[in-house]
C-alpha cells in the first residue's frame, strides 16, 4: 500500500509520522494502544491525543511544549472550547477528513486566538482505529512559536 506523500517541514513531526508508519504496519491506522510513549519520549513535548466523542473532539492528552505555545493547560478540553477563533471551522475539517478517508494529514497553520495571541505552527495529524475499520483517536504532532 503506497503511503501519501505529506509536506512536513519539522523534523519532529517527520519522526512522528515514521512511528506511526511502522505501528500501522499493513493496517488502515494503529489502534491506541500500539502507542507506546516509552518508544518516543523526547517526541512527547510535542505530541497530542484527541478523541472522538460523539460529534466533538476532545484533547485526551497534551504534550507540555503544546501547553506553552498555547497559553495554559488545555488537557481535557473540547477544541471548540480552546478559543481557535477564525482557524476552528478549518481546523475540525482537518479532523474529519482524516477520520472520513483514515488518512495522516499536515498543515501549517498561522492565526489569531480569541485572545489575540498569534500562534504559528506546523501539525500533523494521524488517525488511530480500535477496531481497524473506525477511528476512535488521533495521534497529533505539533511544533511552532507563539508570534504575539
Amino acid at each position: 500500500m503506497n503511503e501519501p506523500q505529506l509536506a512536513i517541514a519539522d523534523p519532529l513531526l517527520r519522526r512522528l509520522y515514521d512511528y506511526w508508519l511502522q505501528k500501522k504496519g499493513a493496517r488502515v491506522a494503529p489502534p491506541r494502544a500500539d502507542i507506546a510513549p516509552d518508544e518516543i519520549p523526547d517526541l512527547l513535548p510535542w505530541v497530542y491525543l484527541v478523541e472522538i466523542v460523539g460529534e466533538r473532539l476532545r484533547l485526551r492528552l497534551v504534550g507540555t511544549s503544546i501547553a506553552a505555545e498555547f497559553g495554559g493547560e488545555i488537557t481535557g478540553k473540547y477544541l471548540d472550547e480552546i478559543g481557535l477563533a477564525e482557524a476552528q471551522a478549518p481546523a475540525l475539517r482537518e479532523y474529519r477528513q482524516s477520520a472520513r478517508e483514515i488518512v495522516p494529514v499536515a498543515s501549517k497553520w498561522n492565526y489569531a486566538k480569541e485572545d489575540g495571541r498569534a500562534l504559528d505552527y506546523e501539525r500533523i495529524i494521524l488517525p488511530l482505529s480500535s477496531d481497524g475499520k473506525t477511528v476512535n483517536m488521533f495521534l497529533c504532532g505539533a511544533v511552532g512559536h507563539g508570534v504575539g
